[in-house]
């Protein structure tokens, strides 16, 4: 159980911002939530540098998933990382549209359908 200090933290670390997809809580009609980067059901844990905060849309289509195929390459490649990635590094923003620039990049965005909302 994530407790109340922790999610204030993490929400505060990310200024209310999906670190996915970088939407706003305050443009959402759903608070934003708390996703475990590595899935609790893959070892990963509650400590604060495993939480990200996440819109309810990326952290639906995330799931328990770390990783897929990259579809430009086909190789099996893991999710973007917040706490371990710059953001800029991996992604871009055209005409309002998230697209990925790397392999992470890519992976990320064709699962959490950035493009669909």
């Amino acid at each position: 159980m994530i407790s109340n200090e922790v999610r204030r933290k993490v929400y505060q670390r990310a200024n209310g911002q999906c670190e996915y997809c970088l939407s706003h809580e305050k443009d959402g009609f759903l608070p934003h939530q708390i996703d475990h980067i590595l899935p609790k059901q893959h070892g990963g844990d509650d400590d604060i540098e495993n939480l990200a905060l996440s819109c309810v849309i990326c952290n639906r289509n995330k799931g328990p998933n770390m990783a897929t195929l990259d579809p430009e390459s086909g190789e099996l490649t893991r999710f973007y990382n917040p706490r371990k990635q710059r953001w800029e590094e991996h992604f871009v923003t055209v005409d309002g549209s998230v697209q990925g620039l790397t392999p992470e990049g890519r992976a990320t965005v064709s699962i959490f359908r950035f493009t669909d909302g």
